[in-house]
């Protein structure tokens, strides 16, 4: 064997080597990011995300409050209230955000029952009081969103195809995502991400930059790497992640129009479900570019959607920014949605 051919076998074996530790090292930050973005009853860090609700608002008396405990197709239990009304009533189905409960909702639900609506408000799965099972933060929960549509539309209270949907967050994603059902009326979704990958790198750059803040100054000059590892971080963890729980991590509410329009045509339905977009446009947690992309993608497949867009900085921070105007937004969108069965509430 000669000196050339030996150098070129050792720096074959050496790149080969430095491949394979990169790799082994991508699909430990994959694996780490599964296990992070997955864990069940993993509570928000309050100190690094608030959101303002609703205060002060009252609640039903226990007599018009009902405790659900119900099933999801894959078999997944979820705990939820139902808010009813003395008479029968639209019925408004909260979702709350990733990393949140329902516990978060009761005075956003007390807010909507005094504009005389029943509420019915739940846990998604690995939250709150529901199944302690993985999260995926949009796809799987799909399910958990279809079966609360179900519950709601079984009760004696709610008037036959008069659900509004009302996410935020996370939850707004879900209420995209999830397929028409013939009794929601309307969508009212604040906050939603567009594509859920985008959301997962910034994540992971952010993680990576935090921790590699505290290494030497002669090790932080890979920084500016932390934008491909990322990228590379989440496709091996949307691999892993199928892999172990059957679900895609990766979810699209932007594309979810050309999917409505086709279970249309099959259905022979000529009705689209209207949808109020609501975002903050300083939101630094999911950017403001992704309310856009929902917009124009609705705008695209003739998707009825209408807009509520203000200058406050915060993720979900539109009722905080004027909770009076928000309010009012609302309630002149449900008067719209729901025709004539909304006088009978005033």
């Amino acid at each position: 064997m000669t000196g050339h051919q030996r150098l070129a076998i050792s720096l074959a074996s050496g790149v080969g080597l430095l491949g394979l530790t990169v790799t082994s090292s991508l699909v430990v930050l994959g694996n780490r990011f599964v296990e992070e973005l997955s864990r069940p009853h993993t509570l928000l860090d309050e100190s690094v995300f608030t959101w303002e609700v609703p205060r002060n608002t009252v609640e039903p008396p226990a007599v018009l409050q009902r405790a659900l405990l119900f099933e999801t197709r894959d078999g997944t239990l979820l705990s939820g209230d139902f808010w009813v009304q003395e008479q029968p009533a639209p019925t408004i189905v909260l979702c709350h955000g990733y990393r949140t409960s329902r516990a978060h909702m009761r005075t956003v639900a007390g807010l909507q029952y005094a504009h005389g609506y029943n509420i019915l408000f739940f846990d998604f799965r690995g939250h709150g009081e529901s199944d302690s099972v993985m999260t995926s933060c949009g796809n799987a929960e799909v399910c958990d969103l279809e079966a609360a549509l179900e519950v709601a539309s079984r009760q004696p209270e709610t008037l036959p195809h008069k659900i509004i949907i009302h996410g935020f967050s996370m939850g707004a994603s879900v209420a995209l995502l999830t397929p028409p059902h013939s009794d929601v009326a309307a969508i009212i979704a604040d906050s939603p991400y567009a594509h859920s990958d985008d959301i997962l790198r910034r994540l992971i750059h952010y993680q990576l930059t935090q921790e590699s803040n505290h290494w030497r100054v002669s090790l932080r000059k890979i920084q500016h790497l932390w934008p491909t590892v990322a990228w590379l971080t989440v496709f091996i963890a949307s691999f892993v992640f199928r892999l172990r729980f059957g679900y895609d991590v990766i979810a699209h509410p932007a594309t979810c129009f050309k999917r409505w329009r086709a279970r249309m045509k099959v259905a022979h339905e000529q009705r689209l479900i209207p949808i109020l977009l609501i975002h903050s446009s300083g939101d630094t947690l999911i950017p403001f570019h992704h309310a856009r992309q929902i917009a124009d993608e609705a705008k695209l497949y003739g998707v009825p959607i209408e807009t509520y867009f203000t200058d406050d900085e915060e993720h979900c921070g539109a009722y905080g920014y004027d909770p009076a105007e928000y309010v009012n937004v609302l309630q002149q969108f449900l008067a719209r949605s729901l025709q004539n069965d909304f006088s009978t509430i005033q």
